[in-house]
């Protein structure tokens, strides 16, 4: 008996001593799904949309359908003028503080299912077009970032983005400026930590002039989730198996969601939390009568995130987003100000016709 009894305490000795050092080896893994959408929130009429609907009216459906799809976080683009409607329809859980409509609002925001803290928001140093070329200095165009928490303690950064738009020379410079101003940011905020790159980048990777491989891929180290999962990681433009990939979704005939998109979602592990793309697709998000809701196709991503807590180095302190009135009317005075001056500057040269107003 006693021997029986003294293997036993042995036994219970060298399992007790075994099971913290399994638990520290042990890794905690879990999925979350991603939606990037540009919802194509600009309040114009429906003759002067590029897909023939009410902006509206759309969005009344918007928010419904992006709920369907059951995501963990939503990451949007011109969010602008209809921001409650698409709100209501989501019903999410935590969502950023919107920043104002045109021309105030960044038109970007996040809904989540995860507690987002350290929200904050950059305008574009460069930007380029007042009366042209998508007029995108008349907005405060950016990035938006947030930290979301994965798990207690455990925070990935997720940006969403929108570029500048048009392929002119001044268009091409000034988003090449956008994608070093955000990585400067990244670099220094999100150093450490896992990130998450998506929104409308107004790229493609069949246009060499916009570097999206050479800055974000074999410089600062991202993947993207759409290429990983569809061409096994191949970003060699020209060399890939399908002759037809890099033919963009607005040259097919309205066919979203086959070849390279404006929207993407680059990603990179770092010190205790990595991840990895399960899935990525481009779906176009249509009404009862097969009408796009967006001039744009959704992308929708599934990660998987694996933490080792031993690697863990997170020193940061997570803040709720909050309201900042005298801050915000400060903002919004200065951007329509800045807006106001610019098409005084440039009204001279359309009323000469020295500059042509295109409508598209």
């Amino acid at each position: 008996m006693k021997k029986a009894l003294s293997f036993l305490l042995a036994a219970l000795f060298v399992f007790g001593c075994a099971c913290p050092v399994f638990a520290e080896d042990s890794a905690e893994t879990g999925s979350f799904t991603l939606v990037n959408y540009n919802v194509d929130g600009l309040p114009i009429p429906k003759s002067l949309s590029s897909t023939g609907r009410d902006p509206a009216a759309a969005s009344k459906q918007i928010g419904a359908k992006l709920k369907q799809l059951n995501a963990d976080i939503y990451a949007v683009q011109e969010d602008f003028n209809y921001h409650p409607t698409i709100k209501k329809g989501l019903d999410a859980d935590y969502t950023t503080l919107h920043n104002g409509a045109v021309p105030f609002g960044d038109g970007l925001n996040f809904f989540s299912r995860f507690p987002l803290y350290n929200v904050h928001r950059e305008t574009w140093n460069e930007a380029c077009g007042v009366f042209t070329d998508g007029s995108d200095e008349l907005t405060p165009k950016g990035f938006l970032c947030s930290s979301f928490a994965l798990a207690d303690g455990v925070y990935l950064d997720i940006y969403v983005l929108h570029a500048d738009a048009y392929s002119g020379e001044g268009n091409t410079a000034a988003r090449l400026s956008q994608y070093e101003q955000l990585m400067t940011y990244v670099n220094r905020y999100s150093a450490g930590h896992a990130v998450i790159l998506t929104g409308d980048f107004n790229s493609y990777f069949s246009q060499p002039q916009n570097k999206l491989r050479e800055i974000f891929v074999e410089r600062e180290g991202f993947k993207e989730a759409w290429i990983e999962i569809n061409y096994q990681g191949n970003y060699n433009t020209g060399t890939l198996p399908h002759p037809d990939y890099h033919k963009p979704e607005w040259a097919d005939n309205g066919r979203w969601g086959v070849w390279d998109s404006a929207e993407k979602m680059f990603y990179r592990d770092a010190d205790g939390v990595s991840l990895q793309a399960l899935q990525c697709d481009y779906i176009r998000i249509e009404d009862e009568n097969g009408q796009s809701l967006s001039d744009h196709n959704a992308q929708i991503g599934v990660f998987q995130f694996t933490v080792d807590r031993s690697a863990l180095r997170d020193t940061r302190t997570y803040n709720a987003e909050r309201f900042r009135p005298l801050r915000t009317a400060y903002r919004r005075m200065k951007y329509l100000f800045k807006a106001l001056g610019l098409i005084l500057r440039d009204l001279p040269k359309v009323i000469s016709g020295e500059i042509k107003i295109e409508i598209k």
